[in-house]
């Protein structure tokens, strides 16, 4: 009996302690239930006949480097944003950090031009995936990739950064292009501005600022989305 408690129960034993303390410090499966970080993750679909992403959060990083813009993060987010976002209960979000403390970041329309700098405001650069269809269509029939012509008008996000005099472009190359226009507040200290990839479909902060809730801490950050493990047809790094 205690051969067979040496041999086979306490490695086993051992062996899902480790994978709790793991989960708990290290790394944690999410699965992520609505489109709002479309296309980079999936949630499921109004037909149900598609599994959401799960994702793997990276729970020790932010411990080793701080949160960059551009960062898939997942965190709790305040009870104001949860309230105007109608999401109940204690689910995690999972949004893409855009602003930094300090950076003010505004979306507004950017008439494509020659003259631009950047190239993906030029004629011929492909600014965005955009939605195309219904509000609640997501998927390949709802959205394409534009390529931008001279004169198109689209809708841009920049950010000027802590320090710097001017305003640039940030272009997700994944991300749906907003349809509204926005200006946000300067971001207060320890915290941070995030926003869904799919900006029409994504309740963030661009919705709950507006509605009166507060910015996101940084303290609320339990860590950064790296990987989707499910399903198989989808296993992939987040960028």
């Amino acid at each position: 009996m205690r051969k067979v408690i040496k041999d086979l129960i306490l490695p086993v034993a051992v062996a899902v302690t480790l994978a709790f303390v793991i989960q708990a410090s290290v790394a944690k499966p999410y699965e992520i239930p609505t489109n709002s970080m479309y296309p980079a993750i999936q949630g499921a679909n109004s037909t149900g006949d598609r599994a959401p992403d799960r994702v793997i959060a990276n729970r020790v990083i932010y411990k080793l480097r701080d949160v960059s813009r551009g960062d898939v993060v997942v965190f709790d987010p305040t009870a104001g944003a949860r309230a105007a976002c109608s999401e109940p209960g204690d689910v995690p979000f999972v949004k893409r950090v855009i602003g930094l403390p300090g950076d003010t970041v505004t979306v507004k329309q950017e008439t494509i031009s020659q003259s631009n700098p950047n190239p993906a405001l030029r004629p011929g650069g492909t600014l965005a995936v955009r939605r195309v269809a219904e509000p609640n269509s997501f998927g390949p029939d709802g959205v394409r990739e534009e390529t931008l012509g001279e004169g198109d008008i689209t809708n841009v996000t920049y950010v000027k950064k802590a320090g710097e005099a001017k305003a640039q472009p940030l272009i997700i190359e994944s991300a749906i292009t907003p349809d509204y226009e926005a200006g946000f507040p300067e971001v207060p200290a320890d915290n941070l501005l995030v926003l869904g990839d799919n900006r029409p479909g994504s309740c963030d902060a661009h919705v709950w600022l507006e509605r009166g809730a507060e910015f996101t801490p940084r303290s609320s950050v339990i860590g950064q989305a790296e990987i989707i493990y499910w399903p198989i047809s989808r296993v992939r790094f987040l960028s």
